[in-house]
């Protein structure tokens, strides 16, 4: 135990030391001239960390490295088995031929809306959400459907009424799922997982759930496969995971759809062939595998959650002393935190430009997640897996450009 504890707070020493990003290509960096219009934003946008990989998985790369042929290579039965375990251990039972290996969670879920409906199909989405969902629909010539979530008591909740009314009046055939939720972090509870499949069973609705802010799930809070409810539920739903967020692993390109119905991942993989998807990269394979396999992979995602809560909890603090006018919806997985500033901006013009012109901070704009209801207009996403230095900073630059909010 005494030995378990000392690893635990190495890990969380290294991880709070800083590492530069600039001159690797990092989007996050790259892009701050495109998206803010100035290139010295501290950038906490996009969903990767600023916080280095875990060392099992340095390792395990720079060995294979070691080899000078970097030829083609095959996910073997050591990478199936490992994927099934790792969701074992998150209470979703399944199979190595149930596992079909995709470039990412977009572009799994991009396939998913080609596999199972046809041009002019209406697929379901529930705003505020994770950008692409809006855009899966609209590029493949599908109608994008929206049920927004309803705000109580500063916590997203799922409008069932409206939820079935949008899939009976539209005859929806796909419904794109976060869970958790994103910008949120939101955990689903079981018995909303429970009447949202009811409701997907009864009109016959394939559901992909992503699922790939599932393993920081704060340890307060329960997270419950969505496909682990029963059979029935199972047969309708497409689980969408990769360890690039867990294990900040995101330029590698991994991940993998979980299907247990058979007549389902026949389709995907017909879709999988027809755009040439199929293997993992070489080092995506080795990444993967350490990961979900490593003894300390356990001790090490308890490190990366310790860090986040820490930011959290100072973010919080920070915020009740300083911006009360703030909103702050704490995450209960993952590393995003979704602010409300309504009560402290007049436009959603001011906001940004305060953001970015005086506070020099380069966030999600609530309007990418919003569609239609523009839920998010006044509300930004902030990535918060930076060491506590990073977080320090962003807050003393928020902190001296409160005078010149207007």
């Amino acid at each position: 135990m005494e030995k378990k504890k000392q690893q635990l707070t190495s890990y969380i020493e290294y991880l709070q030391t800083p590492v530069s990003r600039e001159g690797t290509g990092a989007e996050k960096y790259e892009l701050r001239k495109r998206l803010f219009g100035r290139e010295d934003v501290l950038p906490m946008w996009v969903a990767d960390m600023d916080l280095p990989v875990a060392p099992f998985i340095q390792e395990a790369i720079q060995r294979r490295a070691q080899n000078p042929i970097y030829g083609y290579t095959l996910a073997t039965n050591k990478t199936y088995q490992a994927v099934v375990n790792w969701h074992a251990d998150k209470g979703l039972i399944c199979q190595p031929n149930q596992i079909e290996f995709t470039h990412n969670v977009a572009n799994a879920f991009h396939m998913a809306v080609l596999a199972f409906t046809a041009p002019g199909d209406a697929i379901l989405i529930q705003p505020p959400v994770y950008p692409p969902f809006f855009k899966a629909p609209l590029i493949n010539n599908r109608q994008c459907i929206e049920s927004p979530l309803k705000l109580i008591d500063n916590r997203y909740e799922i409008d069932f009424d409206d939820f079935e009314k949008k899939i009976s009046d539209n005859n929806v055939k796909l419904f794109l799922f976060c869970n958790p939720q994103n910008p949120s972090g939101r955990v689903w509870l079981k018995k909303e997982l429970q009447q949202l499949a009811e409701i997907c069973i009864k009109y016959n609705v394939i559901i992909i759930s992503d699922e790939i802010h599932s393993s920081l799930t704060n340890p307060c809070h329960t997270f419950v496969p969505l496909a682990s409810l029963s059979q029935a539920v199972s047969n309708i739903t497409v689980t969408l995971d990769s360890p690039g967020k867990v294990f900040n692993l995101g330029g590698l390109q991994i991940g993998y759809a979980i299907i247990q119905n058979e007549e389902l991942i026949k389709r995907y993989r017909q879709i999988k062939k027809s755009v040439s998807v199929e293997e993992l990269n070489l080092f995506a394979i080795n990444a993967l595998e350490a990961a979900y396999m490593d003894p300390k992979r356990f001790l090490w995602v308890s490190a990366i959650q310790t860090v986040i809560q820490q930011n959290i909890d100072y973010l919080t603090e920070f915020i009740s002393d300083h911006f009360p006018e703030i909103i702050i919806m704490k995450p209960e997985a993952s590393y995003l935190v979704w602010l409300n500033l309504n009560h402290l901006f007049s436009t959603h013009k001011k906001m940004n430009e305060w953001l970015v012109n005086e506070a020099q901070l380069g966030l999600n704009d609530g309007l990418s997640f919003s569609g239609e209801s523009k839920l998010g207009e006044y509300c930004v996403r902030m990535n918060i897996a930076v060491p506590k230095r990073t977080m320090i900073q962003a807050c003393k630059q928020m902190e001296r450009a409160r005078k010149k909010i207007t």
